[in-house]
């Protein structure tokens, strides 16, 4: 019998190997498909208020990572995986967390990324850079047109992103600022963006041209003690989370002051430490407390409504939660230390 050749010998060494891999990639496909991950088990049904009283608010979904949202990974990545070792990426402290249709972004600052789900597209991609520049501390995300902008903190810059999660530039702060949360006001193409750093609100053109300042450090109505999270509603108004001063401060589009609530304390509408902040349809703003742990709602007037949530770890538990984000009918909270995104629904009414 003739001796096989170095050559064959190695074609045929590579074949039994890719053979092996594939019979292990496919067990690993079945595996996927049979097992099922504990945040990937339907949440319970949770309401708020609870029965008798008319329910207002439920949780929908849990994520902490893409296979959560129904996004599978590719064979080939799979693979890779089986062959590299790497993990699927998941949340580690999430911070800001954006939803427009279709896309969520997650900022966190804890790995210094941005997790992009496409649900639409049946996708998710992980942002690191932009351009030469690394993310350092994202820490608040926001949607304006086909664009993500993202807040670092670090860095004091804005970065932008396309849909396919490129980058599409960027604009540093001036020196002293510290970015924090953004907020998209798409009727005006307006970005604003929370700047703790100088105790001020600044908006931006989608090129990211300032066109409108407003507040400094105090503690009278328009003055701030480190602003750090932002809403915008339908008609353009302006929410503050105005975190140690232990209120929401509410202005027009022009930057005019509209109105305050909130005080220090430990009662039910009182503000311990109020991180993100959102406004439904009708007008209710919703704002985490992350030493609550837990959303208090509020109406226009800043009149306490009700409150989801509770210290812990099982799904419609929070600890140490942050920002905040609606789209629709859905209320998405990035429950930080529990490094999960939680989703609730808005059922109308009144609270």
């Amino acid at each position: 019998m003739r001796a096989v050749s170095h050559d064959r010998r190695r074609k045929l060494v590579a074949g039994l190997v890719l053979l092996g891999l594939v019979t292990a990639m496919l067990a690993a496909c079945r595996s996927v498909r049979t097992g099922t991950s504990p945040q990937a088990v339907a949440p319970p049904h949770l309401v708020w208020p609870e029965p008798p009283d008319r329910a207002r608010v439920e949780l929908v979904s849990v994520f902490a990572r893409a296979t959560d949202l129904g996004i599978e990974r590719s064979l080939w990545r799979r693979l890779a995986s089986l062959i590299t070792g790497g993990a699927e990426v998941q949340l580690v402290r999430p911070t800001g967390v954006a939803a427009s249709g279709a896309q969520i972004a997650v900022a966190d600052p804890g790995v210094g990324l941005v997790h992009v789900y496409d649900l639409s597209r049946r996708r998710s991609l992980v942002l690191q850079t932009c351009g030469e520049i690394a993310l350092g501390e994202p820490v608040a995300v926001a949607f304006l047109g086909a664009r993500l902008y993202v807040s670092d903190a670090s860095a004091a810059r804005i970065h932008l992103f396309n849909f396919d999660g490129a980058c599409e530039g960027g604009w540093e702060l001036d020196q002293g600022s510290r970015p924090a949360g953004l907020a998209a006001d798409a009727p005006r193409s307006r970005l604003y963006v929370a700047d703790a750093g100088a105790h001020q609100v600044l908006g931006f053109d989608p090129q990211g041209q300032r066109v409108l300042r407003f507040g400094s450090r105090g503690f009278a109505a328009g003055e701030f003690n480190y602003p750090t999270w932002l809403a915008a509603d339908a008609d353009g108004n302006v929410y503050v989370t105005d975190a140690l001063n232990f209120r929401v401060q509410i202005f027009a589009p022009d930057g005019q002051p509209l109105g305050t609530f909130g005080d220090q304390g430990d009662g039910s509408g009182d503000l311990a430490r109020p991180k993100g902040i959102g406004v439904d349809r009708d007008g209710h703003i919703y704002l985490v407390d992350a030493l609550f742990d837990a959303v208090q709602l509020f109406d226009r007037e800043g009149h306490y409504l009700m409150v989801f949530g509770s210290r812990g770890l099982e799904p419609g538990h929070f600890w140490l939660p942050s920002g905040l984000a609606i789209d629709g009918d859905r209320i998405y909270v990035a429950d930080s230390y529990n490094q999960r995104v939680q989703v609730f629904r808005y059922l109308g009414g009144e609270p």
